[in-house]
This record gives structure tokens, C-alpha cells and sequence, in this order.
């Protein structure tokens, strides 16, 4: 009698067992498929965009790339440098002596 039913027992453990086995496999190719999927479309967005994109901008010869300056002629020498400097701080003299003037003129209205 225990032999029977142990192997009924046993032949449940294992139904139930390879049942929940095949879930798993099933529910593992749902989401690796899930997954490609999504990375599909990831693809056809980027590919989209690049069209769109494409679309957006006249077709038009592309122009050549300006040559950039010399550094020499961006870097002003060291006696423009102190001419600037020197031109900078009398404006800035001026500046301070006009709202010292009216500061004074403030200060003595009443």
C-alpha cells in the first residue's frame, strides 16, 4: 500500500516538477524575445531619426572648413596687451570719478 502511493506521490512531484521547468524555459524565450524586440526598435528609432533628420537639412555641397588663424595673429603682442591694460584702467578711472560724482550729489540733496 506505502509503495503505491509513494510512486503516485513521486509521479506528482515530478508532473508538478517538469511543469514548473517548462514555465521557467517558456518564460526565459518570452523574455530573450521581449528583449530583441526592444532592441529592434531601439534600432528603427535610431534609423528613423537619422531619416528624419536627413530630410530636415537641404541637400547642399558641403562647404570646405575655414583655415583657423595662426596662433600669432590671435595672441595680441606684449606692448598691445599693456596698451589694452593701460586703455582699461583710465576707463575705469573715469567711471569711478563719474559715480564718486554722483554719489556726492545724492549724499547732498536734501
Amino acid at each position: 500500500m506505502i509503495k503505491p502511493l509513494f510512486i503516485v506521490l513521486l509521479g506528482l512531484l515530478l508532473w508538478f516538477g517538469l511543469g514548473s521547468y517548462g514555465a521557467a524555459q517558456s518564460e526565459a524565450r518570452l523574455e530573450s524575445r521581449l528583449n530583441r524586440l526592444e532592441s529592434e526598435l531601439g534600432r528603427l528609432r535610431s534609423q528613423m531619426s537619422r531619416v528624419e533628420h536627413q530630410l530636415a537639412i537641404p541637400n547642399r555641397p558641403a562647404a570646405p572648413p575655414q583655415p583657423l588663424p595662426s596662433p600669432a595673429l590671435l595672441e595680441p603682442s606684449l606692448e598691445e596687451q599693456f596698451n589694452n591694460l593701460a586703455t582699461l584702467a583710465i576707463e575705469l578711472k573715469q567711471r569711478v570719478q563719474q559715480l564718486e560724482g554722483r554719489v556726492e550729489q545724492l549724499e547732498s540733496a536734501p
